[in-house]
């Protein structure tokens, strides 16, 4: 009978290269999925700020201008009392503040999401006739709105 001893297992070198490719593959995904996690929290900021826009528009249209002094809401409910709609604060705290047009520029200051967007800002800017918008802001350009 012919039986090999020591054939059975890894050896130690194989499972250190086994370590040692999860551990490049983890320093890989581990940012990246940082980087899309805080773009995702960031889409959701400029999701509300859709919302406050097009809620804002409708008061402008309305009224004439936004409501009396800035806008600003830390919990959601001065822009649910002004426009009719809740944002959560989560993500950012915003303000609506009026401009030379009469039309308001909404800003958001980042919050929660990740060290290099936290405490910028975001802002949404009307055109005299408050129908197109522009981004702008302090947020780092790879987490800025396209449209």
């Amino acid at each position: 009978m012919n039986v090999k001893r020591g054939t059975k297992g890894f050896t130690l070198i194989e499972l250190l290269i086994v370590i040692a490719i999860i551990g490049i593959l983890a320093a890989i995904a581990i940012p990246a999925y940082t980087g899309y996690t805080g773009r995702a929290k960031v889409a959701g900021v400029v999701h509300a700020m859709g919302a406050i826009k097009t809620a804002q528009a409708a008061y402008y249209t309305e009224n004439g201008g936004v409501p009396a002094g800035a806008v600003n809401d830390n919990t959601g409910g001065t822009i649910l009392s002004n426009f009719g709609i809740f944002v959560s604060p989560q993500y950012a705290t915003y303000a609506v503040a009026a401009n030379a047009t009469g039309c308001g520029v909404i800003t958001a200051t980042i919050q929660n999401v990740d060290v290099t967007t936290n405490g910028s800002t975001l802002t949404l800017t009307p055109d005299a006739n408050c129908q197109t918008w522009s981004w702008g802001g302090t947020i780092p350009a790879s987490y800025m709105p396209h449209s």
